[in-house]
């Protein structure tokens, strides 16, 4: 979508106060926990861009509140593993070298939208420390939220998302659909929990030193079998769509979520 497009499906920009406001009316509560993904241009026009939207969220929770959002980090997995495209065997050995260890501080998100990218560096945010599937936090609790991610563990039981369940919280998909609600994937490991783990590795610091990291996690769903899961929860209406800007989000418990798709998914063979 180019900037052209952008204004002409944009009848008046958005801004940081109308934002909070349809925010506010679409459930986001003060002292809230909530888990955002987002689509900026899905929302048309705003004026401070995802400023003005990240602003919008923290404005609608409050200082006892926490945002958090994923900040993953998908390219630093093992490049001989890379399929879309693969490279050429003849770099391996210069990537093994020179790629550098995952900081949370610098590596930036991959493929997450301009708002996650921003949020990881706003102030007071804390990021954790798995190199391909980080979350970042700025709020109450928000150290507490990231602390102890486990390699082997990047979206189970001992995971952020876990976290943010045990904490009520809630999943605001801005502009998004349920395909890349992350919420799902401790649902599906809930459902199916005996699915096969795979092999990976990630650049990472140990001990003080660059080294590539070996460790198996478990292999996860392609997001679009999160579509069904998502409409059957707006069917019931568990999930409730609200305007924003030029488009619109959906609030939804992230207990209701992931109950809700466990109850979905047990009894259908697990995907191969």
């Amino acid at each position: 979508m180019t900037e052209a497009d952008l204004l002409a499906r944009t009848p008046f920009p958005a801004t940081r106060d109308s934002l909070a406001a349809q925010l506010r009316d679409g459930g986001l509560r003060p002292d809230a926990t909530v888990l955002v993904h987002t689509s900026l241009r899905a929302l048309g026009w705003i004026a401070g861009g995802p400023v003005a939207l990240i602003q919008a969220l923290l404005d609608c929770v409050g200082s006892d509140g926490l945002v958090a959002m994923p900040a993953h980090s998908s390219d630093l997995t093992d490049p001989a593993q890379w399929q879309a495209p693969p490279v050429p065997a003849a770099w391996l050995d210069t990537l093994y070298e020179h790629m550098p260890a995952y900081d949370p501080a610098i590596t930036p998100t991959r493929g997450m939208g301009a708002v996650a990218e921003l949020f990881r560096t706003w102030p007071g945010a804390v990021r954790s420390l798995h190199p391909t599937c980080s979350f970042a936090a700025v709020g109450a609790g928000a150290q507490t939220l990231t602390a102890g991610h486990q390699l082997e563990d990047p979206l189970g039981e001992t995971s952020p998302l876990a976290k943010l369940l045990r904490a009520d919280a809630e999943i605001l998909l801005l502009g998004v659909g349920f395909d890349v609600c992350t919420m799902l994937h401790l649902a599906e490991q809930r459902a199916w929990p005996a699915r096969p783990r795979q092999p990976e590795a990630s650049p990472i610091i140990e001990h003080g030193r660059r080294v590539w990291k070996r460790y198996d996690q478990p292999a996860l769903l392609d997001s679009d079998h999160f579509l069904p899961v998502g409409q059957s929860l707006i069917d019931a209406g568990l999930a409730r769509r609200f305007p924003l800007g030029a488009g619109h989000g959906l609030r939804v418990s992230a207990r209701v979520a992931v109950e809700h798709a466990v109850r979905y998914w047990q009894g259908q063979p697990a995907p191969g």
